[in-house]
């Protein structure tokens, strides 16, 4: 439980509502939201330190939540879809692939179906979700051609929105990698099954292997994914998040 699932529930209950949308609406889906996953964060005899830390991500996520709708009121330019709907594909007779999007949307201009992806970040850095696979089998499943990235950067208290479209190329390649992860799944005995079934899909390198196979800058993606101190090491970045 952490902030960022605070507050993607609040705007799955926000994007849920019909496209008059307005503020109260997202002031009564983070009361919701709130009020759901207090007790599954804090357990029945919570430490004063979670108390402490709930309390931190409810004054944060009001915070950020507060000043979103008049951001989305002049961004949302689609028409929504479907929120948190479970979509699903045959990748071959015996490999399905599921998988549930935050919101699938349609463009008013071009008409095209995108996935809208919400992001929360203590830091927007472009380009932090270009190796991004979970987006990417929410596109497959859904028929999307791209992802609408929606940040919300809750140490400024700053909005973004990027788009990525995915090219033939892309999506094949993850489709692939998707087979071969099921044909993994299928080959390995039941006992071995849990809880790593598959090294690679576990690897804290798995973005680094996914950018050398598909060409990628390595020193690029590494510059991305850590920060590098004066000393020439590398750190590893502030968390995204709260601590719980």
């Amino acid at each position: 439980m952490s902030l960022g699932s605070v507050v993607g529930e609040a705007l799955a209950g926000y994007y849920q509502g019909d496209n008059s949308r307005d503020d109260q609406l997202l002031s009564t889906s983070l009361e919701h939201s709130l009020y759901r996953n207090r007790p599954l964060f804090l357990g029945e005899q919570p430490s004063k330190e979670r108390l402490d830390d709930w309390n931190k991500i409810a004054k944060v996520s009001a915070a950020l939540l507060s000043k979103y709708h008049g951001f989305a009121k002049e961004k949302d330019t689609f028409e929504v879809i479907s929120v948190e709907t479970p979509y699903h594909i045959e990748l071959t007779p015996s490999i399905h692939l599921m998988a549930i999007p935050d919101t699938v949307v349609k463009d008013q201009i071009e008409e095209l179906p995108l996935i809208l992806e919400h992001k929360v970040r203590y830091r927007y850095r472009p380009g932090d979700f270009n190796l991004d696979y979970q987006s990417v089998g929410s596109c497959l499943v859904s028929g999307a051609i791209g992802t609408v990235y929606n940040v919300l950067e809750y140490s400024k208290t700053k909005f973004h929105r990027t788009v990525h479209i995915r090219d033939k190329y892309e999506l094949d390649y993850f489709r692939d990698m998707f087979i071969h992860i099921g044909e993994d799944i299928l080959r390995t005995p039941l006992e071995d099954l849990y809880p790593s079934p598959m090294g690679r899909c576990h690897c804290e390198y798995f973005e680094l292997c996914n950018a050398e196979q598909t060409g990628l800058d390595l020193e690029d993606v590494i510059s991305e994914l850590y920060i590098i101190s004066s000393k020439g090491k590398h750190e590893e970045e502030k968390p995204d998040e709260p601590e719980e």
